[in-house]
């Protein structure tokens, strides 16, 4: 696929190459070493992480660090327009399937309404989706430069 932009913002630069990548190095070091505060995120009374808790999360901070790496890496590597969407595709479908299963402790609680919430859903909840509009806003071409003359399909 040709790219049909001419660059990347300097927002979207920042924020996925800067921003983001501390987001998941914070977010991991939480997996790692604070598993009764990631669990209190969502859950009033958690429960003691047992083993089981602490294999999930360890394996969740690792996705954490690899969305890290690549944004922070990859992304400075290239001005592909079409290799930094990939990337905000990727990430973009992990941040849906943290909201799907916030969904469903929350609902399991009967915390749906915002105004069951407590600090930290708002906190959890309100990184996420504000991560997860510049996302969708860079994949649907606001604030990027369209080329003059290109159609932006493969083989053309």
């Amino acid at each position: 696929m040709t790219p049909s932009y001419t660059r990347i913002p300097s927002f979207y630069r920042l924020f996925f190459t800067y921003l983001d990548p501390l987001i998941c190095v914070w977010g991991a070091s939480m997996d790692f070493f604070l598993p009764s505060l990631v669990l209190s995120s969502h859950i009033p009374s958690p429960p003691v992480p047992d083993q089981g808790h602490i294999m999930v999360l360890t394996q969740r901070g690792g996705g954490m660090l690899n969305f890290g790496i690549v944004s922070a890496v990859l992304l400075r590597y290239t001005d592909d327009v079409n290799i930094w969407s990939i990337v905000q595709v990727a990430c973009i479908t992990v941040d849906l399937a943290y909201y799907w299963s916030a969904w469903r402790v929350l609902g399991a609680q009967g915390r749906l309404s915002p105004g069951a919430w407590r600090a930290e859903d708002w906190a959890s909840l309100g990184i996420t989706a504000f991560a997860g509009a510049v996302r969708a806003a860079f994949l649907m071409g606001v604030g990027l430069e369209r080329r003059e003359g290109v159609k932006g399909t493969k083989g053309q």
